[in-house]
């Protein structure tokens, strides 16, 4: 039997647009494990666990800033819908959003930098590390922080670009840039012998080379749209000299008047706090595992690569759906606004089945690959049921927080979260108390799931309130 929704057009290019970033994301590990075994051949395994305290602070830390990535996808998505609605490029301010988002990246990196010295010296006296691991952890992150604007404006270029289907781009630039890493790192760590201060200059180097990529990208992108080119035509404007006269106007005084932030500063208020409420009890898993023992946590060091791996592939459907969905909503297109939401769901559904049952028939010899500990391996079956579960319960927030990007309702996503937290993760553990760990997996399933339905019934409330004005509407 065929289905025609998947031969369709808007089928067709969200596929187009998440199998860039679904290999972009699948270039990460690969980063990851370069990293680590890296530091593992530099002959002290303190330096390998100051370096590694270092790199998890820091991820943290951006992964908490990664709303700066979220709402400028949402704007720019809306963006390149309202301007395919006009062919007159001096209608078009295309760089209004993405400024005011840089501008907000440079003050947060800036803040996080001079905020660095006190939090570095909080976590050290925290871990209690002995001396050379400490040193290994103040060098990497000392490192790594002066280049925070860079790291956050690296956010807001990917995001401007995923909500403007730049998703090729994106692709190359991560993956390029990943290799790109890979080799500074062994370049730098054994060829210069830089030891930890290397590894980190590696990324430094990286994260610039990303950035001017990023930009020379969206100007050679822009440049070409506004002078009515294909996107095929536009390499070739990289031999001429002329400049767009109408993208980049002068930013008067009153362009920097905080009520032209605010549309931007609201949804990166709401969307910190809903990552605030996300990494509460994503910690809460890894501190409380912890505390059941060291079987608990190795347990759960294993199981969250399952987690990891559902959100390499779920999170490219889950962008791809922020710039269909965006672009819709840019162009006041109804219609087409649902059918994407249909598309998504279908596509979102199929990748999650796709896991559970790779993770049903796998389970076993995925854990075999990322242990040879057969005590953990055993341990790890009664969990069986839960990780195939995972995606088949977790791909809906995952599907929906794509199309409330995309919609720019970060305030529904915001309470979601609110409510998931603690009417989902924190109240099923509390009633799972005597299951230890495996209550913690519950719980964690209890989030996802809460968040798909919190999400999905304010999505099937504004879908009945379309169902309601167009019956009210006269034929």
């Amino acid at each position: 039997m065929r289905l025609p929704v998947l031969r369709s057009a808007s089928s067709k290019k969200l596929l187009l647009l998440a199998l860039p970033l679904i290999l972009a994301n699948l270039s990460q590990p690969l980063l990851g494990l370069v990293d680590t075994a890296v530091l593992g051949h530099l002959g002290d395994a303190q330096l390998l666990a100051g370096a590694a305290v270092g790199t998890f602070l820091l991820s943290q830390i951006i992964w908490l800033l990664g709303f700066l990535r979220m709402s400028i996808s949402g704007l720019a998505a809306q963006q390149y819908g309202a301007f395919s609605l006009t062919q007159e490029p001096a209608q078009r301010v295309w760089f209004d959003e993405l400024a005011r988002g840089l501008i907000c990246a440079l003050v947060l990196g800036a803040g996080l930098y001079l905020l660095s010295a006190p939090l570095l010296a909080w976590i050290q006296s925290y871990t209690e590390l002995p001396t050379l691991a400490q040193s290994s952890l103040h060098t990497y992150f000392s490192i790594r922080v002066a280049n925070a604007p860079i790291i956050l404006f690296n956010l807001v270029l990917i995001g401007w670009m995923v909500g403007h289907q730049r998703t090729k781009q994106v692709m190359w630039i991560q993956i390029i840039g990943n290799l790109t890493n890979i080799v500074l790192n062994l370049t730098l760590v054994f060829g210069f012998d830089l030891s930890v201060a290397g590894l980190a200059y590696a990324t430094v180097i990286t994260e610039w080379l990303m950035c001017i990529a990023s930009i020379s990208m969206i100007y050679r992108y822009v440049r070409g749209r506004e002078q009515g080119l294909p996107c095929s035509a536009i390499p070739a404007l990289l031999r001429k000299d002329n400049i767009p006269s109408s993208s980049i106007r002068m930013l008067s005084p009153d362009w920097f008047r905080l009520a032209r932030f605010y549309r931007l500063l609201s949804l990166n208020r709401d969307l910190f706090i809903r990552s605030i409420f996300l990494q509460l009890c994503l910690a809460f898993v890894t501190y409380q595992g912890a505390r059941y023992g060291v079987e608990a946590a190795a347990i759960n060091a294993l199981l969250m690569q399952f987690f990891v791996i559902i959100a390499l592939g779920l999170d490219g459907i889950a962008n791809a759906i922020e710039a269909l969905i965006g672009e819709a909503q840019g162009q006041s297109d109804q219609r087409q606004k649902w059918q994407n939401i249909g598309i998504s769901f279908m596509w979102s559904s199929i990748f999650a089945l796709s896991f559970a049952i790779i993770f049903a028939l796998g389970f076993s010899d995925i854990l075999g690959l990322l242990t040879n500990q057969t005590d953990i391996i055993v341990a790890a079956q009664p969990y069986y049921g839960l990780i195939v579960a995972l995606p088949l319960l977790a791909h809906w927030c995952y599907c929906l927080d794509g199309i409330y990007i995309g919609l720019t309702r970060a305030d529904v996503m915001r309470n979601s979260m609110f409510v998931s937290a603690f009417a989902g993760f924190f109240l099923v553990y509390w009633l799972t108390l005597g299951l230890e760990n495996l209550g913690l997996w519950y719980a964690l399933l209890a989030l996802q799931t809460m968040r798909g339905l919190t999400l999905g019934g304010h999505l099937w409330w504004l879908y009945s309130k379309r169902l309601n004005r167009l019956a009210n509407i006269p034929t």
